[in-house]
């Protein structure tokens, strides 16, 4: 368990920019790799997807998406953990719940690998950046959300599922 502390305050000491690009990548790694086990574990009945354009769906799912679940799952959640002095893994946690409980409308899959996994390299990202600057946080955790989405909204594009 000190390995995964240990690497998670590396993480603190990096630059807005190293810490965005790094924590983004090893989130959608870690992410994918869980999904892929659960979707063996519990195969989910086909999504219905909305009977939009590409181009609205993108949109939604890369631009917009992000922006207001950083305020509603991260910067809301956090702002109030902090306001009640809650140490840093709680404002994490509260954060995490929040993300996890909406995503598990998904499913098992989706509530575990987005939600849970997602959930909390966004509130890890949020809750670090937010000791230093409240605009940080969020273009950090917002960015970092919006590049896991596009990369799923790729995937599922390419396979014909959108």
């Amino acid at each position: 368990m000190n390995w995964l502390i240990r690497h998670f305050q590396r993480y603190r000491q990096r630059k807005p920019w190293a810490f965005c690009w790094r924590i983004s990548i090893e989130g959608l790694l870690v992410s994918f790799l869980c999904a892929l086990i659960l979707a063996l574990l519990f195969p989910e009945l086909d999504r219905e997807f909305p009977d939009w354009d590409m181009g609205t769906i993108f949109l939604i799912v890369v631009l917009i998406g992000p922006v207001v679940e950083t305020l509603l799952f991260q910067a809301l959640p956090i702002f109030v953990a902090r306001k009640f002095n809650a140490p840093f893994v709680w404002q994490i946690v509260i954060s995490m719940v929040i993300f996890t409980s909406l995503h598990f409308l998904e499913g098992i899959p989706t509530g575990i690998a987005a939600g849970l996994v997602g959930g909390f390299y966004f509130a890890f990202t949020y809750a670090h950046w937010r000791e230093k600057s409240r605009w940080t946080a969020f273009w950090v955790t917002a960015i970092s959300h919006a590049f896991n989405n596009a990369i799923a909204f790729a995937l599922l594009a390419l396979s014909g599922e959108l």
